[in-house]
């Protein structure tokens, strides 16, 4: 009995030992440098992993969405 008790209680910690793993590596920080628009010197911009994921989802979403609108009439299918 007591080692069934062990055993579940280290297979629970192993279980919290990946969750806090995969919870520090959403939380590090990374750093990028990004070029700005009417300047030479890069900007350096901090985030962390998650952040930086939500921010590329986000800006895929905008470019998707900016694609589908129509420009006039160079776009259209009209014969």
């Amino acid at each position: 009995m007591l080692t069934l008790f062990l055993s579940l209680a280290l297979a629970g910690d192993a279980s919290a030992a990946a969750s806090d793993e995969r919870s520090a590596k959403e939380d590090k920080v990374v750093c990028r440098s990004e070029a700005v628009l009417g300047s030479k010197i890069p900007e350096r911009i901090c985030r962390t992993t998650r952040e930086w994921k939500q921010y590329e989802e986000e800006s895929a979403r905008q470019l998707e969405n900016r694609s589908s609108y129509s420009r006039g009439t160079q776009n259209r299918n009209d014969p």
